[in-house]
């Protein structure tokens, strides 16, 4: 029987999703943004569960143009998932000719549809379990601290995730876990944290945390760039997530 990720350690984790590890590192190249970019790959890792092997395997081998185009495919995919089935019937027997080169199934949308519930409780765990622990050295490769300018041309997938993802970093020698950071946010602010992206590691130095819309950031940051919050005693420096962009 197969280890399931959380019996497995952080380099084992790591080494049996080496090509993901570099399949996500070359689209944050592409000029994709970390936190979009795992739910992607999440996608990717689910399709094959369903079926659609090796899917991986040939992304590996695709030039950036090309990789590019899967992507943006599978954003498409990702906005239909979490649509409302009103918005997407018309494109019901629309063609993934990108995804569909790397597959020997025939996927059309009429299968996320069918398949919608449990497709996004997979790319949850796959995200929760595997992204956010295997690429997490990466994603920190990738955040920056200094202010950003606002960000064009991105997909609705990756700003509407942007705009509601808080950064948050902790003063050395006093870490946040985060049950904490979930405690603190419900009862102070009554809002709904979606995730929580953060090291393992019990010396942690920053989180990133996911809300459910932007007008919970305003609740948090009140206008403000920067805000100290104290989370059972400890500081915690809280301001919007900016992602570092790659220059070509």
């Amino acid at each position: 029987m197969a280890s399931s990720p959380s019996q497995l350690s952080l380099k084992q984790l790591k080494d049996f999703h080496n090509m993901d590890r570099i399949i996500y590192s070359r689209l944050l190249t592409l000029d994709f943004d970390p936190l979009p970019c795992m739910k992607i790959l999440a996608f990717w890792n689910t399709l094959e569960k369903f079926g659609f092997r090796n899917l991986v395997y040939g992304l590996q081998h695709l030039s950036d143009s090309s990789l590019l185009s899967v992507a943006k495919e599978s954003i498409f995919c990702l906005q239909c998932l979490y649509s409302p089935s009103q918005e997407i019937f018309p494109w019901l027997h629309l063609d993934f000719s990108h995804l569909n080169t790397l597959v020997p199934q025939h996927l059309l949308l009429g299968f996320l549809v069918k398949n919608r519930p449990i497709l996004k409780r997979m790319i949850q765990c796959s995200v929760k379990d595997v992204c956010q622990v295997a690429f997490l050295d990466i994603l920190q490769q990738n955040l920056t601290d200094d202010k950003g300018e606002v960000l064009k041309g991105k997909s609705k997938t990756e700003s509407d995730l942007e705009d509601k993802t808080l950064f948050m970093t902790f003063s050395r020698g006093h870490p946040v876990s985060d049950k904490e950071i979930h405690g603190f946010i419900v009862r102070k602010f009554g809002t709904s944290v979606e995730a929580i992206y953060m090291d393992k590691n019990p010396k942690c130095l920053f989180a990133c945390v996911a809300l459910r819309s932007q007008s919970d950031i305003q609740k948090i940051l009140g206008g403000e760039k920067l805000v100290k919050l104290f989370i059972n005693g400890k500081q915690v420096r809280v301001r919007r997530f900016v992602p570092k962009r790659t220059k070509h």
